[in-house]
């Protein structure tokens, strides 16, 4: 019977686990750069031009990767620990009733961080932008991973936690309508209504300062009401979102100046406008 040089398994058992520790660091390194790889896909169409949403996704997609390198190091560890002989069973229940008890305690911090995350990634709104959204309107000052804080037209800040955004309506994104309702006797025909409309359009369009926001000109929707003394003409036109605000009170502007213009009867004709409305909502 040969004899066993039990120094030289020793080594070599070492030298296996000593390798196969090697690989498993390997593998793990390489799990993270793929990963790493698909997050900046994911992330990279979300990127513009915009400097405060470039930083906000970069921020993003940094602090999502050093959670899975914390989860992928985790379980590298715990592997490595079992093969060197160590339980690693009473770790790992710690571990996980220890996130049990953190995610229960701060179940709504983890409800509004994940908010923030789909509110950033699916580009719901931006700062800067008009928004209406849990019983607040107003102006977009401050998107964080816990919050939104929201100007509203009289000044004041609200401060709400994303868990309580459900619905969002955006004021800025995407075209917007603005429509303008004229009240008008029967005096005026309706050929004298479009007349007024379409040169209330020329000069809207000649404004050196708004003109250039206009992507559809106003035209005379129809007559929206008939009344005993008077009729309501609708105008309706499209606008770069944020400024359909602007465009509304310059028309309406116009449109007085051209009633008297015309010597109307300023007592009988008034002229009132909508909210502005999104290019693709119905009227």
């Amino acid at each position: 019977m040969p004899d066993i040089n039990v120094n030289q398994l020793t080594k070599t058992d070492f030298l296996k686990d000593v390798l196969m520790i090697l690989i498993i660091l390997v593998l793990g390194k390489i799990l993270l750069e793929v990963l790493s790889h698909f997050i900046s896909r994911a992330f990279t169409n979300k990127m513009d031009e915009d400097g405060y949403r470039k930083v906000r996704i970069e921020t993003l997609s940094k602090n999502l990767y050093t959670v899975i390198r914390f989860i992928v190091g985790f379980i590298v560890l715990m592997i490595i620990l079992d093969m060197i002989g160590i339980n690693t069973r009473s770790i790992i229940a710690t571990a996980g009733i220890g996130g049990v008890a953190i995610a229960f305690g701060a179940q709504t911090l983890v409800k509004d961080i994940v908010t923030g995350i789909v509110i950033i990634v699916d580009d719901t709104y931006r700062v800067g932008d008009w928004i209406k959204t849990a019983g607040v309107e107003g102006t977009v000052e401050t998107l964080g991973m816990r919050h939104t804080k929201i100007r509203d037209y009289d000044g004041s800040l609200h401060t709400i936690p994303n868990s309580q955004i459900t619905n969002v309506q955006n004021l800025n994104s995407g075209p917007m309508k603005f429509e303008c309702n004229i009240y008008l006797s029967y005096d005026v025909s309706y050929e004298e209504a479009q007349d007024i409309v379409n040169s209330v359009s020329e000069k809207l369009k000649e404004d050196e300062e708004l003109g250039k926001y206009i992507l559809e000109d106003v035209s005379l929707f129809g007559i929206m009401e008939i009344r005993e003394s008077s009729y309501v003409a609708k105008t309706t036109a499209i606008a770069v979102p944020g400024y359909q605000w602007a465009l509304g009170r310059k028309e309406r502007k116009l449109i007085i100046d051209e009633i008297y213009h015309r010597d109307l009867n300023p007592s009988i004709q008034t002229v009132s406008i909508a909210s502005g409305k999104e290019f693709n909502e119905e009227i």
